[in-house]
């Protein structure tokens, strides 16, 4: 078993993997022992046993015993949590909702949350009711890469346009899609009922609808001026079957998942996006982003943040943006500020490693045994499972009868069937997300990038 300090869990490469970079580049040079590692890893999926003893296990989310579940499988253990809370920010309608999903059940109400405004902050103790000492206001990490000296970080303009074949010539214009595709099941649907109440439907139709719309003005502005590129970004694991027919027709138009959106808004000329923390990012990389709503918002589910900006509503005034020399920025700094902290002096990646460090060393913040028993919630057969795999010599016997091929009773038979197709799953599960693996050599180039940007001089 290996033994960390911090196990970093991550769902999303590209909104995920550079901001986790940092933090371990930062624990690391404080001589902290780190690793990252993807949520659906096929190997670890598989493990009976942990491969990792993690003393601090820090989370893409931590909403309740499944999502945590789901985090940890069988390849971890550990005695803390930190919930990195990647989705800080929720739908108008919950924010004072008790019994919303991301206010927090069962062993969510028991580990650190991260969060990166006083808005969240205050939704976590007077909605969900959490310890304060559980509740830690950091900021968010990935706007230091919007900041000097880590803006050092990314490609410059011609390495980017190089890389994906972009002529340095062209206008280049980004839209950061909101949307999720419209590709969704409707056993994904039912699950955001779920989660979010039976109007989403609703808030789905109206991101579809409002697609539909956008890739128009799109088209059109792409056909009427060669010169322009659109660079669309899907909404991180949410792919768009109109966006790849307009990208099929239209060679101005390109669907690019690769590099993270911070990279993209840094580089080109025109930020676009919808109701979407996006605009946040352009904010502090001072970059101008302008919001596209064609359609009205599906009541409740239009961000806090957007409500007070500035939105653009009608064709006419997306092409006006796009050549507009001067425009004010649509989203106030007050609305922003409610979000997300704004401190100009330390970097958020320095106070989460600070409020980590505590973690680690304060033994208010383990979770007791009942508690990490608890969130499992096993069935009868998978305790005894369970059970019977923590006595070791006797399954060790078990799995050497099972790897020999001479031996074809029932029982064996049954059990070489069950695992096998545990494996299938796993690996098709993890072959459906190869573009969210990564690995030990895309890392360190990662880290490396940040500590040139850090540490080296002008």
């Amino acid at each position: 078993m290996i033994q960390l300090d911090f196990l970093f869990v991550y769902e999303h490469k590209v909104r995920e993997l550079e901001n986790l970079c940092l933090m371990k580049y930062e624990l690391d040079r404080r001589g902290y022992r780190t690793k990252i590692v993807y949520i659906d890893d096929a190997k670890n999926a598989l493990a009976d046993n942990p491969v990792y003893h993690a003393r601090v296990l820090c989370t893409m989310a931590c909403y309740d015993n499944y999502t945590l579940f789901w985090h940890t499988k069988h390849f971890v253990k550990f005695e803390k949590v930190i919930d990195l809370q990647w989705e800080n920010i929720v739908y108008a309608k919950d924010e004072q909702r008790e019994d919303a999903y991301k206010n927090y059940w069962g062993i969510g109400k028991d580990v650190v949350h991260v969060s990166w405004g006083e808005q969240n902050v205050n939704r976590l103790l007077y909605a969900a009711h959490l310890d304060k000492r559980k509740v830690k206001l950091t900021g968010h990490v990935g706007m230091d890469f919007l900041r000097e000296p880590l803006n050092r970080y990314y490609l410059s303009r011609q390495e980017l346009f190089e890389k994906y074949n972009i002529p340095m010539d062209r206008k280049v214009v980004l839209f950061a899609s909101p949307y999720y595709g419209d590709c969704l099941t409707e056993e994904y649907i039912a699950g955001m009922c779920r989660a979010f109440g039976d109007d989403w439907p609703e808030y789905y139709k109206f991101m579809c609808d409002s697609q539909k719309i956008v890739l128009e003005w799109f088209e059109a502005i792409c056909r009427k001026h060669p010169d322009i590129i659109v660079i669309f970004r899907p909404h991180p694991g949410h792919p768009s079957r109109m966006a790849y027919q307009l990208a099929e027709k239209c060679s101005k138009f390109r669907i690019i998942s690769g590099e993270s959106v911070k990279q993209w808004i840094v580089t080109c000329d025109k930020v676009y996006t919808g109701n979407s923390s996006v605009v946040v990012e352009a904010f502090f990389a001072k970059k101008m982003c302008q919001l596209l709503f064609p359609l009205p918002t599906t009541p409740g589910f239009e961000l806090k943040l957007i409500t007070d900006s500035k939105k653009l509503v009608t064709y006419d005034e997306f092409y006006e943006s796009v050549f507009a020399e001067k425009e004010i920025f649509p989203t106030p700094e007050r609305s922003i500020e409610e979000i997300y902290l704004i401190d100009w002096d330390t970097p958020n990646y320095i106070k989460f490693a600070d409020m980590a460090e505590e973690v680690l060393k304060d033994n208010y913040y383990r979770l007791t045994k009942k508690q990490l028993i608890a969130y499992k919630e096993y069935g009868r057969a998978e305790s005894l499972m369970r059970l019977f795999i923590s006595l070791k010599p006797l399954y060790s016997m078990y799995l050497a009868l099972l790897r020999n091929p001479k031996l074809k009773w029932p029982f064996l038979e049954r059990q070489r069937k069950i695992r096998a197709e545990s494996e299938r799953r796993a690996i098709e599960i993890e072959s459906q997300h190869a573009h969210e693996l990564t690995s030990e050599e895309e890392i360190d180039s990662i880290i490396n990038r940040i500590r040139y940007a850090l540490e080296e001089k002008e």
